[in-house]
């Protein structure tokens, strides 16, 4: 009997700033994976809940602590991945149009390829104010996602468990594991990300 696929339900969750400085006191995430639990109610892991906390949230509000001339007050951040059409995605996105900042990663090895923040349809001096900060806030995100390098599949045991080469490998690849898991938890996380992008609304 063939089993019935997982509903993939994608979620949203906010987060209220510990800082007692700093204008930015509130960041929403759409798009993050969740779970149905058998009573129906729909909920996000703690384990995800703590990984974007970590190399999203909690970065944003530091962040935002040392830019004094800063005036973003709340977020909004869609997961975004570039290569899915939106009939695929499974939840909707802002369109982005010509007049939104682009900032294109320029650290090597990190999986956030992009980052688009949402025009605020701003002018002159005031635009060139808001996209300074919006790049002094959002760039520092691009390092919280360097991935380690993935094994070649002809190492792990998914890709073929038969294979006389995966179970000579076998240690080794553990220790690998292992040692990624050591320095970064979220190693594995990083290096199946499932978006390459964000969408940003500055309130």
């Amino acid at each position: 009997m063939s089993q019935i696929p997982a509903e993939k339900i994608y979620l949203e969750i906010g987060f209220r700033s510990p800082e007692n400085y700093g204008n930015l006191k509130t960041i929403e995430l759409l798009g993050v994976p969740g779970q149905r639990l058998n009573n129906g109610e729909c909920v996000v892991s703690n384990e995800i809940k703590k990984f974007f906390d970590k190399l999203i949230v909690r970065e944003l509000f530091r962040k935002s602590r040392f830019l004094p001339n800063c005036n973003f007050e709340y977020l909004k951040i869609w997961l975004y991945d570039t290569e899915i059409g939106n009939n695929e995605r499974g939840y909707s996105v802002p369109t982005i149009d010509r007049g939104d900042l682009e900032i294109r990663c320029n650290v090597p090895g990190s999986k956030l390829e992009r980052i688009y923040v949402l025009d605020n349809e701003l002018t002159g001096q005031e635009r060139q104010s808001w996209r300074i900060n919006a790049e002094n806030l959002f760039n520092p995100l691009f390092r919280k996602f360097i991935a380690p390098p993935e094994l070649p599949s002809l190492l792990t045991e998914e890709s073929i468990p038969n294979n006389p080469l995966t179970q000579l490998f076998k240690p080794f690849v553990e220790v690998i594991d292992k040692t990624n898991e050591t320095i970064d938890k979220y190693a594995k996380m990083k290096q199946s990300l499932f978006f390459n992008a964000l969408i940003i609304q500055i309130d």
